[in-house]
C-alpha cells in the first residue's frame, strides 16, 4: 500500500513536470514563430537572490545554496492597448545563476527607463518577451 502511494506521489509529480515542460516548449515555439518587434520601456530590472535552507544540523556544516535570478518587467502598447510583461524569454521557466554577475549580464542592456526591442505574438499580446531565443540548456 505504501509503495503504491509513494509511486503515485512521485509519478504524479513527474507527470506534472513533464506537462509543464511540454506545454512551455510548444508555447515558446508558437510565440517565437509569430513574433513581431515592438518597442518597450523597462520598468523593473533587478537580481533576485535566493538562499535555500540549511538542512545539515552538524556543527560547522552548511548545505544551503545561493542562486540569483534576473527579474525584469516592461510596459508596451500593442493594438492600442497597454500591457506589461516579465518575460525575458518566451517561457515562464526562469533560469537561475550561481553568481550575481552572471545574472546581471542577462539584464545589462535592460536598465530601468530604457527603451528596448521586444517581441510579441499578435495572438498572445500579453506575453511579450525581450530575447528571441529559446531557454538555453544548462
Amino acid at each position: 500500500m505504501a509503495q503504491g502511494i509513494t509511486f503515485l506521489i512521485f509519478g504524479g509529480g513527474g507527470l506534472a513536470l513533464l506537462d509543464v515542460g511540454v506545454t512551455q516548449y510548444f508555447l515558446q515555439r508558437r510565440l517565437m514563430a509569430n513574433a513581431i518587434a515592438i518597442e518597450v520601456e523597462i520598468i523593473k530590472s533587478q537580481i533576485f537572490k535566493s538562499v535555500s535552507a540549511d538542512t545539515d544540523q552538524r556543527l560547522n556544516r552548511n548545505n544551503s545554496t545561493t542562486s540569483f535570478r534576473p527579474e525584469i518587467r516592461f510596459r508596451y502598447t500593442f493594438a492600442e492597448r497597454e500591457y506589461e510583461s516579465d518575460l525575458l524569454r518566451p517561457t515562464i521557466i526562469a533560469r537561475g545563476y550561481a553568481s550575481a554577475e552572471k545574472a546581471a549580464k542577462e539584464l545589462a542592456p535592460f536598465h530601468i527607463g530604457a527603451k528596448a526591442l521586444a517581441h510579441v505574438d499578435p495572438q498572445h499580446p500579453d506575453k511579450a518577451f525581450l530575447k528571441k531565443k529559446r531557454l538555453p540548456a544548462r
